[in-house]
């Protein structure tokens, strides 16, 4: 505790140089002059620690004595604030950046989102500027409710969203609405239809009417099996027909690279710009607002003046480096150019074949000036049954007037 005062008050390491030190000690105890930490150096040397308040009255007892006493260190509070006697544009401008915390900090300045996939940044953010949320709103008029449900009905991709003020700094916390696949169930009734053209090869029908037999031919979108059934003792009903149809099936991508390009040649010039952002307005710091050179790349960084605990400023760096380049055309090798092609038709065909196997894959290259066109032929054995709803108004015939 004590210690804490001392930094507080201030205190001195002093050097006191005299015929007799111990005088020293002894006219500081007369005089009420606390001291610790006393050592004597040298016959006529002695070093010891003082409060601040009694700094100059140690020194004329000192000189009253025939000794000279000399500062070592000064530490503590009042030492500190001593430095800025006098400075008032210091004090001044100390005093505005302790107003301007503590009022930037009850308005939002800072924006991020977080949990989108489909949904870009932008978009939500513009979202949440409709919504009255804006760069500078002030932070206790958010009212989170009624700015969750305006954002709920302009993005109808949103299920659940909400906005999290910390200090300057507005957090927007999304979740979309995840596509649900449409469920068929078992009582509902449908014909199984071929999802590709091919070769049946093996047919397997667990309910409904076969309309195709192995060795037969389909096209795409042809009933497989039907799920009207005609029988003797029930009659004509409609069930929920399922089969595993397995078909040969034949697939031909074609895809093209240009074999010529223009690429750039950068000239080892360039030039960097620099402005302010304040309050969502920019200030340019430089004259000349035209692009620096007729073609070139621009990157740009900001740097938000940000303080912990999510203490944003209305105030940002912009930096802009604009590097100029040529442009130069090249010629892409035609064995690049066929690797390419023949790598991306060939992720192309796994994609598609999702239940079954391929038997056989041709690539043919055809490098052209200009325009290199590269042709995939696969062989598959899979299935190619897909449930398909029936309507019931056109399948029994029934007009809707």
């Amino acid at each position: 505790m004590q210690k804490m005062v001392n930094l507080l008050r201030g205190f001195a390491r002093v050097s006191v140089e005299c015929p007799f030190p111990e005088r020293f000690i002894n006219l500081c105890a007369h005089n009420n002059i606390a001291f610790w930490s006393a050592e004597r150096v040298s016959e006529v040397r002695l070093e010891a620690t003082i409060p601040r308040k009694a700094l100059v009255r140690a020194e004329e007892l000192a000189a009253r004595i025939g000794g000279v006493l000399t500062p070592l260190d000064r530490r503590g509070m009042s030492f500190f604030l001593e430095r800025f006697k006098g400075r008032y544009a210091l004090i001044a401008g100390l005093l505005v950046c302790l107003l301007a915390l503590f009022v930037s900090n009850r308005y939002i300045w800072d924006f991020s989102v977080e949990g989108n996939v489909s949904l870009t940044n932008e978009e939500i953010l513009q979202a949440l500027r409709e919504s009255g949320v804006l760069t500078g709103s002030r932070s206790s008029s958010v009212n989170i409710e009624t700015v969750r449900n305006q954002m709920l009905l302009k993005l109808d991709k949103l299920i659940w969203l909400t906005v999290n003020v910390t200090g300057s700094h507005a957090s927007v916390v999304v979740r979309e609405r995840a596509e649900k696949p449409e469920i068929i169930s078992r009582g509902t009734p449908v014909n199984v239809i071929a999802e590709k053209a091919g070769l049946v090869t093996r047919i397997d029908t667990l309910s409904g009417s076969a309309q195709v037999f192995p060795g037969d031919t389909v096209q795409r979108g042809q009933l497989l099996v039907s799920g009207l059934v005609d029988s003797s003792q029930v009659g004509v009903r409609l069930v929920n027909a399922r089969a595993d149809v397995t078909a040969r099936t034949w697939t031909e991508l074609r895809a093209a690279v240009p074999t010529g390009a223009v690429g750039k040649k950068y000239t080892g010039r360039s030039k960097t710009r620099y402005a302010l952002v304040l309050g969502g307005r920019r200030v340019n710091l430089y004259g000349n607002a035209s692009q620096p050179y007729a073609m070139c790349d621009k990157i740009s960084e900001t740097s938000a003046l940000r303080l912990p605990q999510n203490v944003v400023f209305p105030i940002a760096l912009v930096k802009e480096t604009y590097t100029e380049y040529e442009p130069v055309s090249y010629q892409m090798d035609e064995s690049v150019a066929e690797d390419a092609l023949r790598h991306a038709l060939e992720e192309a065909l796994r994609g598609g074949i999702s239940r079954g196997e391929i038997l056989s894959e041709t690539f043919l290259f055809n490098p052209e000036p200009g325009l290199a066109t590269g042709v995939l032929v696969a062989e598959s054995l899979e299935r190619i049954d897909v449930s398909h709803k029936i309507d019931l108004a056109e399948t029994l015939g029934w007009r809707i007037p």
